[in-house]
């Protein structure tokens, strides 16, 4: 019984150790997935937690109704008719935003570190022209996977 509470933080320990850590694994997975407007598969390497972020936008926006949300919809995700609107998830907010986005598409995949801050939660940070970008990517159920609700524009060199 209690080899059986310790064989996830004993597996979460091993994957975490092994050569081309799964945290920075996930992080080139995602940038190609981007890079090749695979915004499906890019969905599904995110946290639960940022995959409500974008739900929860949408929600709000659903609040506010088409003409009233359409100015910040628009800044967010582009144009789209009252019917695609209405049809919005949090998926498709998302794909719509990262389909616009020139530096989604040219999120690096050069590694510069990873840092494990514990069993769970790593910090993997990829050269860009503007500087360092740290990525935090997390241990959800035996998977590493991005979190972008903290993400933070790259860091100036030297900072």
């Amino acid at each position: 019984m209690r080899l059986e509470r310790l064989a996830p933080p004993i597996l979460a320990l091993l994957l975490a150790s092994c050569g081309g850590s799964g945290a920075s694994r996930a992080v080139q997975e995602f940038a190609g997935a981007l890079a090749d407007s695979s915004y499906d598969t890019a969905w599904n390497l995110l946290t639960p937690s940022t995959r409500h972020l974008y739900d929860s936008t949408v929600v709000v926006l659903h609040h506010f109704g088409y003409t009233e949300a359409s100015g910040a919809l628009t800044g967010l995700a582009g144009e789209m008719t009252e019917e695609e609107f209405a049809a919005l998830d949090g998926q498709t907010l998302f794909s719509r935003m990262v389909s616009r986005s020139e530096t989604a598409h040219s999120l690096s995949t050069s590694i510069r570190s990873v840092d494990y801050r514990d069993s769970t939660l790593a910090v993997v940070v990829v050269r860009t022209t503007d500087g360092p970008q740290e990525i935090p990517v997390r241990l959800v159920e035996g998977i590493w996977l991005v979190d972008l609700t903290t993400l933070a524009p790259p860091m100036e060199e030297g900072e």
